[in-house]
């Protein structure tokens, strides 16, 4: 995997910051650079979209539900 696609990946999740504040109080959190690694594996392995991995990913990392409408709920773009 290419790191500049995983450092893209993991810029648009700190930008996002689906964490809030709770991110700062995480201490392997790295950017989401494992978290970007993890959604770009689900993808190629999986053969799932983008909006499907980033679900996935986010709720078994983090716990956090991406359902529509919630705080963190993806749009038709992949974000809100």
């Amino acid at each position: 995997m290419k790191d500049e696609l995983i450092s893209s990946v993991a810029s648009i999740l700190n930008e996002w910051n689906p964490l809030g504040d709770k991110a700062s109080a995480m201490n392997d959190l790295e950017g989401y650079k494992y978290e970007a690694i993890d959604i770009l594996s689900t993808i190629k392995i999986k053969r799932v979209s983008a909006e499907v991995a980033i679900s996935q990913v986010l709720t078994q990392a983090f716990g956090i539900s991406l359902d529509s409408g919630g705080p963190h709920s993806l749009d038709s773009s992949g974000m809100k």
